[in-house]
């Protein structure tokens, strides 16, 4: 029986975890192979599917596992312990399965009503043109960073439809792989595997129950979100769902210091009394204790967040404005905790953590990749908190 199939939401997400659990140390021994592949292998992606991991957050309806956010954060920071391209395109399916919850029930029929294990790319901010034809949109345009599209089905895409009066109202429009041409330009220093390429559509028709103003994701129930859908497709998603791409690089973080402990236990120093075990060294123990106490502190607040967005939703009320600007000085504040340790751990494999073939320069890179996004941003969701904070509007959509 596959993982996802438990009744039992506990069950089923314990399951699932322990299958993330078998598949990490096979993605480890990918992991520099997927990078230079610059996408994700066929066997993994095979791997996933039928592990249930790709459908985490997939409605119940559709065989999917419907888990709540904080379960899925834990099971993807699982996977990224072994290789974190996996881990970030995992995240991004689970962020678009949850994004189809809340279009029309029309548009995850299209995707999934046949094919159940369909996989969803994007390209999230808005770009190219938008002509209103009968019954929907004809879109064209280049969008970029379109993880894992190599394998997906239909791709989400930012569009500025406009409206009757005039106005732009910044859209997704759901269309089929069919439609798309990838551009292979993803070459990049970490999270190389991940394969965010750009693409290309060039007049596709998308019926009106395909799209989706960006407004209803970011705000919730309270932002017009639908109330016939389970909890986790009404959570408002820009200071909710982003913590996804976070456990990418918590995962990374909390793998890298195991490593490390590992490799510090068996390493000697050159001092003046001779050689001494580096376990010895009172600044190791401290580079040790800083980065696994910034690690804890990220995890807390990820789950803390995550936990209480999910709960608020269960018992009917929106998140209020200094909750959703909370968590997004959270997003912005857990990346920078991983980032420091990261790099603090980094430091302490010397000049051997230069060599191509260890994998904590991987790590390294694929860190500082994480945290290149904007959903880790820790200038913009520190900013909007200290405006809500003080009493002033946060001035950004990303709220």
């Amino acid at each position: 029986m596959s993982a996802d199939a438990y009744r039992d939401e506990l069950v089923r997400a314990a399951a699932l975890r322990e299958q993330a659990v078998a598949l990490a140390p096979t993605l480890a021994e990918r992991a520099a192979d997927t990078e230079r592949r610059r996408q994700l292998l066929p066997e993994t992606v095979a791997d996933l599917r039928a592990a249930g991991l790709s459908r985490l957050c997939q409605p119940r309806r559709f065989g999917g596992a419907e888990l709540p956010l904080d379960r899925a954060i834990d099971i993807v920071t699982v996977l990224a312990g072994g290789c974190a391209s996996t881990a970030w395109v995992c995240a991004i399916y689970c962020d678009h399965s949850i994004l189809l919850g809340r279009f029309p029930d029309a548009a995850p029929d299209d995707v999934w009503g046949k094919t159940p294990e369909a996989l969803v790319s994007a390209g999230f901010l808005p770009a190219g043109t938008a002509e209103r034809v009968s019954g929907g949109w004809r879109i064209s345009g280049k969008w970029g960073f379109a993880s894992g599209c190599d394998y997906a089905d239909w791709l989400l895409v930012g569009s500025p439809l406009p409206t009757a009066d005039g106005k732009i109202e910044p859209s997704l429009c759901l269309v089929p792989r069919r439609e798309v041409q990838i551009v292979d330009d993803w070459h990049v220093m970490g999270l190389a595997g991940t394969g965010s390429k750009s693409f290309t559509i060039d007049g596709s028709i998308v019926p009106e129950y395909r799209t989706l103003p960006l407004w209803k994701v970011g705000a919730g129930a309270a932002g017009g979100g639908r109330a016939d859908v389970a909890p986790l497709y009404r959570v408002p998603h820009f200071p909710a769902v982003p913590f996804l791409f976070l456990a990418t690089g918590l995962g990374i973080a909390e793998s890298l210091l195991e490593i490390t402990i590992e490799s510090v236990k068996g390493r000697t120093s050159l001092r003046a009394g001779g050689a001494q075990k580096l376990a010895e060294v009172q600044s190791m123990q401290l580079h040790i204790a800083e980065a696994s106490a910034e690690i804890d502190c990220a995890r807390m607040l990820i789950m803390r967040d995550t936990s209480e967005a999910m709960a608020a939703i269960r018992e009917g009320r929106g998140l209020r404005l200094l909750e959703r600007a909370r968590n997004r000085r959270d997003q912005g504040y857990a990346g920078k905790l991983c980032r420091h340790a990261v790099d603090r751990l980094f430091a302490t494999s010397g000049a051997h953590g230069l060599f191509a073939d260890n994998v904590v320069q991987r790590k390294f890179r694929d860190i500082c990749a994480v945290n290149g996004h904007i959903s880790g941003s820790w200038d913009l969701g520190g900013t909007a908190y200290g405006r809500v904070a003080l009493g002033l509007d946060p001035a950004t959509l990303f709220i």
